[in-house]
């Protein structure tokens, strides 16, 4: 049986059995369960009485709902968006059994207990020490599982939760604050709902890719690199796990570890990746790490696997790759190899000196490396990609200047523009498809001329980008080869990396001699 249909079968049958419980209870035959629960076996005075007391506070819905939203945003952080996904439907089970116990409304068992302030939820029944503490301690062996620890670890803290949710239950009874049918109701919700998020968040994704188990009998002979710029990665050594968890159960060699520098941001790591001979490299950093790998890795036929950990994530969105770590990574071992473009790009300043670049997202001179320019870094790592609307809005009225442009072998056109955006993908930060028609193995690179005048204009932009319909009012065009020549030096950017100022721009388009993985 596959792992994902028993967790939809624990949903089902816990839900199952919850809701026959409560119908006993609620019809009054709950008498013979209950037997023995009304005798409370520690006064509040005792020793042991104080200690089950203390238990209860710690154990407390409230204090275990903070604590998994705490490992909730703790995962998103790591970008691992399934376990996100699973953690948050596991927090929403304390709320719902606030809810249920409110609407089932049972009274509670008459105790001396009952000025504990653990005392005061609504309703007895399911109770919610019980229920909370058996979501966080499948939180604790989901964590342990999902971040690749050894066997032990995970054998080790699952006898730990199941010893948690035992002394919890016991303390709860053994004061007279839950009968057995509160108890055992707790225990089918949080089992409903702990199971409902493995089965939602994707079981196969959180619990199966770790190291010891699954591994194939035969290698495949394989080795990837991995280069990573180490200020995108909160967590290095999770990453590590997570990412030779996967190489071993697909069978490959142990990976080659590279990492960026201030001074290189990638294309040295690249290189070095390309002698050592590996088959794949899997880039983990922003789009400036993106698009030093890959430009390095063009015409070489090695094939290069994203694993998003930057802001924007451009050219991964655009080829469907799953912004999730560890789907990333199983893309990468198991994904197809696709033939995308690349644009060799030559700028030539104020005093003609030239330089030659390739890019694979992006690049434009004007008002979006201006943008790009006067983002905040400090501001994009707290609200991500909402930094480069700030940006945007303080510069809603722009200066235009005049620009010559050719495409390929077409007379020169000269315009009055704000913004000259070139692209070989067609969606932009925060999910905006601005040339709806670029594909990134066309064999051409996407043209935009924007010359709003007013704010207004950039409103009706806006919306016409949101509605996906046809951009009026701004040139569309594309090339194979496009030149554009301004008559003053203008800011310019290139895969949302700032590059000073230019008065020139040749590009041209290099069909399909990059290889990334993507999806089936």
């Amino acid at each position: 049986m596959r792992r994902p249909r028993l967790e939809a079968a624990l949903v089902v049958s816990s839900t199952v059995a919850f809701a026959a419980l409560t119908w006993f209870i609620v019809s009054g035959q709950s008498h013979e369960l209950d037997v023995g629960s009304r005798q409370v076996l520690f006064t509040p005075r005792s020793a042991w009485g104080q200690v089950a007391e203390a238990l209860s506070l710690l154990t407390h819905p409230l204090v275990m709902l903070a604590a998994i939203l705490v490992a909730t945003a703790l995962s998103f952080k790591q970008r691992m968006r399934r376990l996100t996904v699973a953690l948050a439907i596991t927090a929403s089970g304390i709320p719902l059994q606030l809810l249920l116990a409110a609407w089932i409304d049972r009274p509670r068992p008459q105790t001396h207990f009952a000025d504990s302030v653990s005392f005061y939820l609504p309703g007895s029944f399911p109770n919610g020490h019980v229920t909370a503490v058996l979501l966080g301690s499948w939180v604790l062996v989901t964590l342990t599982r999902a971040h690749r620890r050894p066997q032990t670890w995970v054998l080790g803290r699952t006898l730990l939760a199941a010893g948690a949710v035992a002394l919890t239950g016991l303390a709860q009874w053994s004061t007279g604050m839950a009968r057995t049918s509160d108890l055992l109701g707790g225990v089918l919700l949080g089992t409903a709902v702990a199971n409902l998020g493995l089965f939602i968040g994707g079981i196969e994704t959180i619990l199966s890719g770790w190291a010891h188990f699954g591994l194939p009998e035969e290698r495949t002979g394989k080795r990837a690199a991995v280069v990573l710029n180490p200020t995108k990665v909160d967590d290095l050594s999770l990453l590590r796990r997570r990412v030779e968890s996967e190489v071993l159960r697909a069978g490959w060699e142990p990976t080659l570890w590279l990492e960026t520098t201030p001074q290189d941001a990638g294309a040295q790591a690249a290189t070095r990746a390309l002698e050592e001979g590996v088959d794949l490299v899997m880039v983990v950093g922003g789009d400036g790490t993106v698009r030093a790998v890959c430009t390095t890795l063009a015409g070489t036929g090695t094939a290069v696997a994203l694993v998003p950990a930057g802001t924007g994530n451009l050219l991964a969105r655009n080829l469907m790759v799953p912004l999730d770590t560890d789907s990333a990574l199983r893309l990468a071992l198991h994904g197809r190899s696709r033939p995308v473009d690349v644009v060799r790009l030559r700028a030539q300043d104020e005093q003609g000196r030239e330089t030659e670049e390739r890019f694979v997202v992006m690049a434009g001179m004007g008002l979006d490396a201006k943008i790009m320019e006067d983002t905040d870094d400090d501001l994009k790592k707290v609200i991500r990609s909402g930094a480069y609307a700030v940006a945007a809005v303080a510069n809603a009225v722009p200066d235009p200047f005049k620009a010559r442009v050719s495409l390929d072998d077409e007379p020169a056109q000269e315009q009055e523009v704000v913004m000259a955006l070139l692209g070989n993908v067609g969606t932009i930060t925060g999910g905006m498809t601005l040339f709806p028609q670029a594909e990134p193995d066309d064999g051409r690179v996407d043209l935009l001329l924007a010359s709003p005048e007013r704010v207004t204009d950039w409103a009706r932009l806006g919306a016409q980008i949101l509605t996906g319909r046809e951009l009026e009012g701004f040139t569309l065009a594309s090339a194979r080869r496009v030149v554009i020549e301004a008559d003053e030096p203008v800011p310019f950017e290139i895969d949302g990396d700032t590059a000073g100022q230019v008065r020139r721009l040749e590009v041209e388009v290099e069909p399909g001699t990059l290889r990334v993985i993507v999806p089936q």
